[in-house]
């Protein structure tokens, strides 16, 4: 399969710990195609290459907080935060992302509601006086979550930061954090504000949570910018284990081993030669240290339909299978492009497989 050429997102939703991507323009068409991957209109995390957006309203303080406690994809050493926004690339995903979640302006609202406006990590760290000779923008008041203070790029409204002073239940609040609402537009506000948030994301994989096909699911992927996902080494496969857990939850050990939802496809596939295994963008599947089959598999058993398993699923528990194309239904694990054209992989052909009885257990 040929990933889009349309320019994308780099970074997604998942993955190897000391990966670092520079992320580029997602368009419009990919955010929304990324947005069916959640499977359901009332998804509450929408993801991208670059960021995870959050819909649950919380103060800046637990945003913060949940951003840095956030650790799937960013390597066990690393703390995530509040996203940083230091380009008109960032400034546009981040407000297309809150246009998905949250309808502007809807009926009974306006725009200083909760809904209309995402946290991000800018935060003035310094001359918080509330004073009017503080209301002038200098860079070097404000920080991002990260510690580094912000570039010149800047969206704030007209006359803001206005870096206000509010006593509320006898504590002294100033406006000295940022967030940015559906037109891109910032505004410095109180820390006790309720609002979605966006935290920057480390990683390399999303998951498609809709049961179709493998034929769909590559669709799908294809539409959003990214390709069927790919497991290099022991490194992704222990990622994706933590991806399922996440945002899947413990596997039902109440279910047959097989049941749907212990299955996602990956992009793995020997469609064109029998046992030459490959990935959808050509490149050669090979086995790794800690890569387990089911018991005799791959089998290419051929006992439904009229085609044989030509197609890879991975197990929540991490264990890999080949299946049928056109019959089966199963969830879906997309990758960034960039991350799949980064990695390499050694060792022997899957092919090779057969002839082991290594995973005949």
């Amino acid at each position: 399969a040929v990933v889009s050429t349309q320019s994308t997102g780099v970074l997604l939703v998942a993955a190897l710990p000391f990966l670092v991507l520079v992320h580029a323009a997602v368009n419009i068409t990919q955010i929304r195609a990324l947005k069916t991957l959640s499977g359901e209109n009332n998804a509450n995390v929408f993801m991208t290459c670059n960021l995870i957006f959050f819909k649950n309203l919380v103060d800046y303080d637990m945003a913060e907080n949940k951003c840095r406690d956030f650790k799937y994809g960013m390597g066990y050493t690393y703390t995530g935060t509040l996203a940083t926004v230091n380009d008109e690339e960032k400034n546009t995903e981040i407000k297309t992302l809150l246009n998905l979640a949250y309808e502007k302006n809807s009926v009974g609202k306006n725009k200083w509601n909760a809904d209309q406006w995402v946290w991000t990590g800018l935060r003035k760290t310094k001359n918080n006086y509330g004073f009017s000779y503080t209301k002038v923008y200098n860079t070097s008041d404000w920080q991002w979550a990260t510690g580094e203070n912000p570039i010149d790029f800047h969206k704030w409204m007209n006359n803001m930061p206005d870096q206000r002073k509010q006593t509320k239940h006898g504590v002294v609040y100033y406006q000295n954090q940022m967030r940015i609402n559906h037109d891109g537009v910032w505004d410095d506000t109180f820390t006790y504000k309720e609002h979605p948030y966006a935290c920057d994301y480390k990683g390399k994989y999303i998951l498609g949570l809709n049961y179709v096909t493998w034929h769909h699911a590559k669709r799908e992927c294809n539409n959003a910018g990214l390709i069927l996902g790919k497991v290099l080494d022991g490194n992704d496969l222990n990622e994706l284990k933590r991806l399922f857990h996440v945002f899947l939850g413990a596997v039902n050990e109440t279910h047959a081993k097989f049941y749907k939802e212990n299955w996602l496809w990956l992009g793995g596939n020997d469609m064109d030669s029998e046992g030459d295994w490959h990935w959808t963008d050509g490149q050669p599947m090979n086995e790794f240290y800690g890569m387990e089959w089911t018991r005799y598999m791959p089998d290419n058993a051929e006992y439904i339909g009229t085609v044989g398993q030509n197609v890879l699923s991975i197990a929540r528990w991490g264990q890999f299978d080949d299946s049928f194309d056109h019959t089966r239904k199963r969830r879906f694990v997309c990758m960034c492009p960039q991350s799949a054209s980064e990695g390499t992989s050694t060792g022997m052909g899957i092919s090779a497989v057969y002839n082991s009885t290594l995973y005949n257990y």
